[in-house]
């Protein structure tokens, strides 16, 4: 596992993922070292250092304990392999514990992503999904993920959707950065197997706050695409299973920000729709006079076209035709 020591606002802007944060120091802490540093005043600034984190090594010591019980490694890491980690990984060592530290931490690690990135798509036959909101995209690639396909669920790396919509009703976590989004890009691929087939959802050049890599955009390009269908009624059922679990206020704040693109009347009544708890009439209007007029694929040209009722039938009929395919 890893362990990033870095302070908490370090850690929330981007980590490695899966990484737990034990900050060495708090953001207050590590802005008042930095300064001191930059002044000269090495040796005061070490002092502010040891005098912050003292008081928290029992309780890091009480996690590095059940994470090397619990994991065969440990890999420690802050920004650059410097003090921090250096710091806990020399204490940690000299009272027995068999951790490892990340040489040149976080940014030799962004390095590495950064290498990898434009050559990551070279050899992958993409298949990719379109279709209207609403048509079950994203649930048909969790079955095909369920059936052994690989998957490259561009929604979830970015931790967005892609619309004014794109964050409600995901834990008020906020969509991923670039940086974010890259390393969950990265550690998808590794997953993948040969044959080096993936699906995929057609998704814009921009996913809340990443933007695809061009290699992926090119390699997303020159692979196969497929059109999904659904009937309205599915749709709506499918787009209340994804946002209905938000709360009110939610919904309502991103109605709101439709108003650059709808009258300011008619996302009223949308609002009071949503108050009243009139789901399938503001959802079938916007997916009517809204959505499907703005993602008009037509110009693209599909290989097969697949009506969706059922995500799990749907991935079955697409592997079967993607086996006849290139038999």
């Amino acid at each position: 596992m890893y362990v990033d020591v870095r302070s908490p606002s370090e850690y929330a802007k981007a980590t490695i993922p899966g990484a737990v944060n034990v900050p060495v120091l708090d953001d207050e802490d590590r802005k008042v070292v930095g300064t001191l540093y930059v002044a000269g005043r090495v040796d005061e600034a070490k002092s502010h250092g040891i005098q912050a984190i003292s008081p928290r090594l029992p309780e890091m010591f009480r996690l590095f304990q059940e994470y090397v019980r619990a994991y065969d490694q440990v890999v420690i890491f802050c920004s650059r392999g410097g003090f921090r980690s250096n710091s806990i990984f020399s204490l940690l060592k000299s009272l027995g514990m068999n951790v490892y530290r990340m040489e040149g931490g976080y940014k030799n690690y962004r390095s590495t992503i950064n290498k990898l990135i434009p050559a990551l798509f070279e050899r992958i036959q993409f298949v990719t999904l379109y279709g209207n909101t609403g048509t079950g995209k994203t649930a048909i690639l969790e079955e095909l993920k369920k059936r052994g396909a690989n998957v490259l669920d561009l929604e979830a790396c970015a931790n967005n959707r892609g619309s004014v919509f794109g964050n409600v009703g995901l834990a008020k976590n906020q969509p991923h950065n670039q940086k974010m989004f890259e390393s969950l890009l990265v550690e998808s691929a590794a997953t993948w197997k040969a044959p080096l087939i993936v699906f995929t959802e057609g998704e814009s050049k921009r996913i809340g706050r990443a933007v695809l890599p061009p290699s992926l955009v090119e390699a997303m390009y020159a692979g196969v695409n497929l059109n999904i269908e659904a009937s309205l009624d599915y749709r709506i059922g499918q787009i209340k299973k994804d946002y209905l679990h938000s709360d009110e206020a939610e919904l309502i704040a991103a109605l709101e920000r439709l108003k650059p693109y709808l009258n300011e009347a008619r996302v009223e009544g949308y609002k009071e729709q949503v108050r009243q708890h009139a789901f399938d009439a503001v959802i079938a209007d916007l997916l009517v006079k809204y959505y499907d007029p703005r993602y008009n694929f037509n110009k693209k040209e599909f290989a097969a076209t697949f009506r969706n009722e059922d995500a799990a039938r749907t991935a079955e009929a697409i592997l079967e035709w993607m086996k006849r395919r290139n038999d």
